[in-house]
């Protein structure tokens, strides 16, 4: 029997109209599936170096801690109390510190102060107990160095014996050489700080989501952090097990070819991985030593939202097609042109073209479900793009301001003064750096805790904040310290009327949420050139003069001393 065209173009309808939403259904997943991979590596990578950035903040403020007691030291010789004091106060504000130690270079490397942290307790080591460290690779390393310069070791297992909490934990040592007197001179002690990598690193990715697994390795790609711990130094067990062999993309980044890469997998032992490393090296040590920082986050987890967004696009074909077979014979080419100009719009969507015909979704038929679920998908689509975006310009925003007051970070400080530093050099104009640091903050902490203490800092933040020109810039450097560019000035004394207009500000009570606390600062004032010519030496201009208003009884402030002009 011969078949009419009339069923032959049915089911020729039919069959097209099956191919076309089948097609159209796969490249809409296909798109909005390489869309939110996209968007999860750049945010993976933007999360990679802001934890990076907070990794070397914190080595940076061990360095200063170590450099402090170590001038103190030097200041202090044979004021063993003070100095046992000074170490207490360092174990008690920094719990990922769990060894403060003075040794001396000269006789054999023996402790000469060690305060170790024993469980909840810190313990005080004295008489027989001391140990002579000059076998230790970080007594000789550290001794080579000038005043000032900090050594950081490699990270390792600690097997000190009487490490206390120590013993058997990853550890990295930050150790300088005690100064005389002079500041300048070297004395052959040295002061040594042990930090708790795991502590360091628990309190660094609190505000990560769950989901990211952390990794760290260091120089050679020898794995120091890693979601199974049975992957962790096994150069200490007499095996490598190597970052660019769990993630071949990575050897780039140990070799030094770059300083970021991403790296998405769906097989293999890290199978179903988006992940992001990122070359970390500290610039406040001597040597040159780099980490590799990664986070990674489950493809599953990625691209939970194209689950859903699958399942409808299959109701809808699977819908569709059931409906064409029965009522494809009443239908032509009228079907061909909707379809055309649905498939035309996913194709421009997909192509990121922002001009949109408009959809048949008037249409009563299957052509306008099938319309109105693509308008729905784009929708869909155009919404996790808008989160996804958002998520990034958070994670923008946190890597260039504190987390806690919102003012700008140490990065984003340097950064504006240094683009402020080159404008009035051209221009021949000046500018100031104020420093502040918060005067008795520890009692405060101690008295009412962390979270009064948090409190006090937003409010100083908005205090200081008020305080200023809207062309300033006020930041937060670490702990209780702020800076202010003052941008221009005419001279120091319009510098210095900033400065007395702050004291005064702060000499009334900060009002809390539950209190009102008596709150004043202390403030170095340094000039741009007289006081230094690049951002570093301006700040620490600034920085030792706040320290003269500590000396002179603070709630003052006080001028830097002219830069000393350059040797020949």
């Amino acid at each position: 029997m011969q078949i009419g065209i009339a069923p032959r173009l049915a089911l020729v309808l039919a069959v097209f109209a099956v191919l076309a939403s089948g097609l159209t259904g796969y490249y809409a997943y296909d798109t909005s599936r390489r869309l939110l991979v996209e968007r999860a590596e750049k945010n993976l990578l933007t999360a990679t170096q802001v934890l990076g950035q907070r990794l070397v903040v914190a080595l940076g403020s061990t360095a200063k801690d170590a450099r402090l007691l170590a001038s103190q030291a030097g200041r202090e010789p044979g004021g063993e109390e003070v100095l046992a004091r000074a170490a207490l106060a360092l174990l008690q504000v920094h719990p990922e510190y769990f060894q403060v130690r003075i040794i001396d270079g000269r006789q054999h490397g023996l402790e000469r102060l060690r305060l170790d942290r024993d469980g909840q307790r810190i313990t005080r080591v004295q008489g027989l107990e001391l140990q002579e460290k000059a076998h230790q690779l970080y007594v000789s390393q550290t001794l080579r160095l000038s005043p000032g310069q900090v050594y950081l070791s490699r990270i390792f297992i600690n097997r000190e014996t009487g490490a206390h909490a120590g013993f058997e934990r990853p550890t990295l040592i930050v150790a300088t050489p005690v100064p005389l007197a002079d500041g300048v001179s070297h004395s052959g002690r040295l002061a040594v700080i042990n930090i708790d990598l795991e502590t360091l690193f628990r309190d660094m990715r609190m505000e990560l989501p769950g989901d990211l697994k952390v990794y760290l390795t260091n120089e050679w790609g020898d794995f120091l952090i890693h979601p199974d711990p049975t992957q962790t130094f096994g150069f200490d067990q007499g095996r490598r097990v190597l970052l660019q062999d769990h993630f071949p993309d990575a050897r780039p980044i140990v070799a030094g070819e770059m300083d970021s890469v991403v790296v998405s997998n769906g097989e293999g032992p890290q199978g179903g991985l988006v992940a992001a490393f990122h070359r970390v090296q500290p610039p406040d040590f001597a040597s040159q030593r780099f980490f590799i920082m990664g986070l990674a986050e489950p493809l599953d987890y990625v691209l939970r939202e194209t689950r859903l967004l699958a399942d409808n696009m299959w109701r809808i074909v699977l819908s569709f097609s059931f409906l064409a077979l029965l009522l494809a014979w009443l239908v032509s080419r009228a079907v061909t042109r909707p379809l055309e100009q649905i498939l035309l719009e996913v194709r421009r969507f997909a192509a990121g073209d922002s001009s949109s015909a408009p959809l048949p979704v008037q249409r009563r038929d299957e052509v306008g479900v099938l319309a109105r679920g693509v308008e729905d998908m784009q929708n869909q689509i155009r919404r996790q793009v808008e989160a996804l975006e958002e998520s990034h310009q958070a994670m923008a925003h946190l890597a260039h301001h504190d987390a806690l007051t919102g003012l700008p970070n140490r990065v984003t400080f340097f950064d504006r003064l240094e683009h402020a530093m080159a404008q009035a050099r051209r221009q021949g104009r000046k500018l100031a750096v104020l420093f502040l640091d918060l005067d008795h903050f520890k009692e405060v902490n101690d008295q009412h805790g962390h979270q009064v203490g948090d409190q006090l800092l937003q409010a100083v933040a908005r205090r200081i904040q008020s305080g200023v020109r809207e062309s300033d810039t006020a930041a937060r450097l670490s702990g209780d310290e702020f800076v202010v560019l003052l941008n221009p000035v005419h001279n120091g004394e319009e510098a210095r009327l900033v400065a007395e207009k702050l004291l005064q500000r702060f000499r009334e009570l900060l009002e809390l949420e539950e209190l009102a606390l008596p709150v004043q600062v202390s403030i170095g004032i340094s000039l741009f050139p007289d006081h230094g010519i690049s951002a570093q030496a301006l700040v620490d201009a600034a920085d030792g003069a706040m320290y003269r208003s500590k000396s002179a009884g603070r709630d003052t402030c006080s001028m830097a001393e002219p830069a000393s002009p350059p040797a020949g």
